[in-house]
């Protein structure tokens, strides 16, 4: 049986288990039940989740994603908490750690989903249209560096408010889509 990591941010938690459930013939699904929020954070804690694994050379693949943090705004007319150079810059940093502690590990990475369509308030705002942007931004890096991209915003680009339970999480059935794009992402890598 092969062995996966999901990485990422509260999406990611919200699809974890349908992942899992559908990959439980194919491929033991491992994640953190911590966000992992931004970039910056995500990279610092790779040592703590390489300990979750047990054995990180034994991980086949990886599937991550960050964004919603690093484009969000905190606090009034502040800037995303990342520049689209900064999240470039700490995208590849994040990649090039999971080569060093996953040395055996394709990696393939998840574009942002898009911000619900009927305008609710975030409480840490950021538009679909930035999204769009540190998306593009994601895929050159991703580009250069050789890792796959799974377009998780195009997964749910078109989908109703009724998909979302808030401002950018899904409902039970929103998330049930993502998994399912992410399961079959995973098993056609592995």
């Amino acid at each position: 049986m092969k062995n996966a990591l999901l990485l990422g941010d509260s999406i990611r938690i919200g699809y974890d288990e349908f992942v899992q459930e559908a990959l439980k013939d194919t491929a033991k699904a491992y994640y953190s039940d911590d966000n992992g929020r931004c970039t910056q954070y995500t990279l610092v804690s790779l040592m703590e989740i390489a300990a979750l694994t047990g054995e990180p050379q034994k991980i086949d693949l990886i599937h991550w994603n960050n964004g919603h943090w690093d484009i969000a705004h905190y606090g009034k007319n502040a800037p995303s908490l990342n520049s689209k150079e900064q999240y470039a810059f700490m995208l590849e940093m994040v990649a090039n750690r999971l080569h060093e502690l996953f040395s055996n590990a394709k990696i393939v990475f998840a574009t942002t989903t898009p911000m619900n369509p009927n305008g609710s308030p975030a409480v840490n705002p950021r538009t679909t249209e930035e999204i769009m942007l540190y998306n593009e931004t994601a895929k050159q890096v991703m580009k250069k560096l050789q890792i796959p991209v799974n377009d998780l915003f195009s997964v749910m680009k078109d989908k109703s408010a009724a998909f979302y339970k808030d401002y950018c999480h899904y409902t039970q059935e929103g998330f049930r889509i993502l998994g399912k794009q992410v399961a079959d992402t995973i098993r056609n890598f592995l």
